[in-house]
């Protein structure tokens, strides 16, 4: 017998920057897809922005609220970066600089909206198998509680 304590080895997971990195990756290549495929089309339709909103909610069940929202919200703050600097210089004046930052500003909230939903649900319903309800739960047959 060893005089150390047992130690259980348990796997390694992820580091704080792959934490960090993967969400981030993901939602800069999902949306920059999606506005890539939206520039070559040379659509403006609707499927653009929901598939936007279905990246942040899939970040937000896979990542959690702050990682999903800086995952979805990250590619946007690019992406409006380069709109300022292409209404620059191009010398369009559609729509201002304040108009410009303040649509994306509600943009990435709305995302962070999302995300924090797709992650409270996920809190909230997905439960890990050691920790799901016994057959013996309060609803059965033969339960005294049952109307």
């Amino acid at each position: 017998m060893s005089p150390f304590a047992a130690r259980h080895a348990r796997p390694a997971g992820p580091g704080p920057m792959r934490q960090w990195a993967e969400p981030i990756v993901v939602g800069a290549v999902a949306i920059g897809l999606i506005a890539g495929v939206m520039l070559f089309l040379g659509t403006a339709g609707v499927f653009g922005p929901l598939l936007v909103l279905v990246v942040a909610a899939v970040l937000g069940w896979r990542h959690g609220f702050v990682k999903g929202t800086v995952g979805a919200g990250l590619p946007i703050t690019l992406l409006i970066a380069a709109e300022l600097v292409r209404q620059q210089l191009s010398g369009d004046k559609a729509s201002g600089v304040i108009q410009s930052v303040l649509i994306g500003a509600s943009v990435i909230l709305f995302m962070g909206g999302i995300a924090f939903l797709a992650s409270a649900l996920r809190g909230r319903y997905r439960q890990p198998a050691g920790e799901r309800p016994r057959a013996e739960a309060d609803y059965t047959g033969d339960s005294p509680w049952r109307s």
